[in-house]
C-alpha cells in the first residue's frame, strides 16, 4: 500500500474573480507564433504535451497531406510563444486522425503516435500509424517500421493512451475508420516494452471514430468507450485479468438513430458533470447536413452501478444541450469558468464583432437530480438564417460559411492551458486551405482551480494515466470534483495528463488519487488553490 503521506510539487498563479460574465475567449494564433505555419493546412489531428520537459505545452499539428495541404508540423512552446521544430522526420505524410503524446516506455519524457488512414493519392503517399520515440529534450526517432502499433493497411482514427492489464506499461486503443477500412475493427494495442506493441484481441469488427478510456464503474480499471456509426456506440468492461466484455445493455442505451451519407456520432469523453462520484460521457456528432437539422451532442449520466455494470441515461434535452446547426465532432467536459461545475464543450466556433468564440455549455449546477447547461455562442436569431437552411450542398454552404465568416467547426480541437495561467485555452486546427487555425486564450473570468499531475510509483504508469482524482471541500467529505487522468479522448485529438478542477471560490482543498488496478491511494489535506500540483508518493 501506497504511504498516505505525498511529495508535492506547487507553483501557485493567480486567479481572476469568479464572474457571470460570458466565456470570453480571444484568438492569439499569429501573435503567439503559430500563424502562417498552422495556415493553409487541411488540419485534422492536433495534440498537446511538454516534450522537452520545460513546463509549457508543445503542440503537434497533423493533416490531410493529400489534400493540397501543408505536412504535420511540430510547435515548441516557449514561455507561451511557439516556435516551428525544424525535425524533418516528423513532417510525415498522413492523413491523420490523432496525435497523442505519451510516455510508452516509462522513461519520463514523452513519446508520439500518430494514427493515420493509409492510401495513394495524387502521388502522394500517405503512411500508415506513426510511432516517434523522445530520445530526450524533444529530438524524435521513427520506429513505425515492423511495429505492431502501426499495422500496414489499418486505417486508424482516434487514439487514447490506457494501461488496461496494469503492468505499469501504456497501451493504446485506436478507433477504425468505419467509412472505407475493410476490417473495420478498432484495436487495443498492448505494449509489450521496448516501444514494441501487439494486437490484444479487442472485439472484431466494431469501427470506432472516437475512442475514450477511464473508470466506468468505479473498480479501480479503465474501460474502454468507442463511438462509431458501424457496430453503434459500446461501452467495454475491464475484467481485471486483461480481457474486456460488452457492458450488458450499452448499444441499446447509447444507440443514436441515423440516416444516409456520413451522418454518424464521432467524438467520446468521459467526466463527471453532477460531481457525483460517477464518470458520465458527452458523444459528438458528425451529420451531413445539421444546419437543415440540428442535432445535439449527446449527453449520457452515470445513475449507478449495480453488480459492476453501470446505468446511464440519456438527459441531452433534459439537461438543456440544444441542437446544434453545425457539425460538432469534438466533444471534452471540462470547466472553463472555474467555477467548480465541469462545462460540455464542442469544436464549434462562431464569430461575433470580429471575436472567436467557441461553442460550451456553461454548467449551472444541479436541479432537481439533473445538471442544468446553458449554452453559450451561436445566436438564435443570426444562425441559421433561410439561406443558410436552403444550402442543402455540403460544399456550398461551407463556401458560404467561410465568406461571411459566421461560424466553423473542426474535426479536432483540444483544450490545453497552454500559457499556464489556470484557465484552459483551446486550439481549433483549421480543415479549411482559405482559413487559418485558431488558438483560443480563455480569457473567462472565473474561480480558483487546480491542476493536477500524478506520477506513477513502480508498477504504475510514469504519466499516472488511469488514477482517479477526488477533489473535496477541504476538511469535509462534500466532492468539489472527479477526473480520471487520461490522454486522448474527444475527437482527433491528444491532451495533456492533467485533471484540471475549478474550485469556484474555495481557497484550498483535499486530494485524493486512487492509482489504477488497486495499486494504492494518496491523499493530501488543505492544498492551497491556484497551484499546479504533481503528486507521487
Amino acid at each position: 500500500m501506497i504511504n498516505q503521506a505525498a511529495y508535492f510539487i506547487i507553483s501557485v498563479f493567480g486567479a481572476a474573480p469568479q464572474g457571470e460574465t460570458p466565456f470570453a475567449f480571444r484568438d492569439v494564433a499569429g501573435e503567439a507564433g503559430l500563424l502562417p505555419h498552422a495556415a493553409g493546412i487541411r488540419g485534422h489531428a492536433a495534440g498537446w504535451g511538454d516534450v522537452d520537459g520545460d513546463g509549457w505545452a508543445d503542440l503537434y499539428v497533423a493533416t490531410f497531406h493529400d489534400e493540397g495541404s501543408k505536412a504535420n508540423q511540430l510547435f515548441r512552446n516557449e514561455n507561451g510563444k511557439f516556435r516551428l521544430d525544424p525535425q524533418e522526420n516528423l513532417r510525415i505524410s498522413t492523413r491523420a486522425t490523432a496525435a497523442l503524446f505519451a510516455d510508452l516506455d516509462n522513461d519520463g519524457d514523452l513519446d508520439l503516435y500518430v494514427t493515420s488512414m493509409p492510401t495513394v493519392k495524387a502521388g502522394t503517399v500517405i503512411v500508415p500509424c506513426a510511432l516517434f520515440r523522445n530520445d530526450g529534450a524533444g529530438k524524435f526517432t521513427d520506429l513505425s517500421k515492423d511495429n505492431g502499433a502501426c499495422p500496414a493497411g489499418f486505417m486508424g482514427r482516434s487514439a487514447a493512451a490506457v494501461d488496461f492489464d496494469g503492468d505499469g506499461l501504456l497501451d493504446l486503443l485506436v478507433g477504425e475508420d468505419p467509412f472505407y477500412s475493410k476490417t473495420k475493427t478498432s484495436r487495443l494495442f498492448r505494449n509489450k516494452g521496448g516501444l514494441q506493441f501487439e494486437d490484444a484481441g479487442l472485439q472484431r469488427g466494431v469501427s470506432g471514430l472516437g475512442v475514450a478510456a477511464a473508470d466506468a464503474n468505479n473498480d479501480g480499471r479503465p474501460d474502454l468507450f468507442i463511438a462509431a456509426r458501424d457496430g453503434g456506440n459500446v461501452l467495454f468492461l475491464n475484467d481485471g485479468a486483461g480481457k474486456f466484455r460488452e457492458s450488458p445493455g450499452s448499444r441499446q442505451a447509447f444507440a443514436w438513430t441515423f440516416t444516409t451519407g456520413d451522418d454518424s456520432t464521432c467524438g467520446a469523453a468521459f467526466g463527471d458533470v453532477n460531481r457525483d462520484g460517477l464518470l458520465d460521457i458527452v458523444i459528438g456528432q458528425h451529420f451531413k447536413r445539421p444546419w437543415t437539422a440540428p442535432v445535439p451532442v449527446r449527453l449520457y449520466l452515470n445513475r449507478g452501478i449495480k453488480e459492476g455494470v453501470p446505468a446511464y441515461e440519456d438527459v441531452t434535452e433534459k439537461a438543456g444541450l440544444k441542437p446544434i446547426p453545425m457539425k460538432a465532432p469534438h466533444v471534452e467536459i471540462q470547466d472553463f469558468d472555474n467555477d467548480g461545475w465541469p462545462d460540455v464543450y464542442a469544436s464549434v466556433v462562431t464569430f461575433e464583432g470580429g471575436r472567436a468564440r467557441p461553442l460550451i455549455f456553461r454548467n449551472l449546477g444541479v436541479k432537481d437530480g439533473l445538471p442544468q447547461f446553458r449554452q453559450d455562442a451561436i445566436g438564435a436569431n443570426d444562425f441559421p438564417t433561410a439561406e443558410d437552411k436552403a444550402l442543402t450542398n455540403t460544399g456550398k454552404f461551407f463556401e458560404k460559411a467561410l465568406k461571411e465568416k459566421k461560424i466553423l467547426y473542426t474535426a479536432p480541437g483540444p483544450s490545453c492551458d497552454f500559457d499556464n495561467d489556470g484557465r484552459l485555452d483551446i486550439f481549433l486546427c483549421s480543415w479549411w486551405l482559405e482559413s487559418p487555425s485558431l488558438l483560443l486564450r480563455n480569457e473567462t473570468p472565473g474561480g480558483t482551480w487546480i491542476d493536477v499531475r500524478v506520477q506513477g510509483p513502480e508498477g504504475v504508469n510514469r504519466m499516472g494515466i488511469g488514477s482517479r482524482v477526488n477533489v473535496y471541500r477541504a476538511g469535509t467529505t462534500d466532492l468539489l470534483g472527479c477526473q480520471d487522468i487520461s490522454a486522448g479522448y474527444g475527437y482527433a485529438s491528444g491532451q495533456q495528463a492533467i485533471a484540471h478542477f475549478g474550485l469556484g471560490k474555495e481557497e484550498s482543498c483535499d486530494l485524493e488519487v486512487l492509482l489504477p488496478h488497486g495499486k494504492g491511494k494518496i491523499v493530501q489535506k488543505g492544498v492551497k488553490a491556484n497551484a499546479r500540483v504533481t503528486v507521487k508518493p
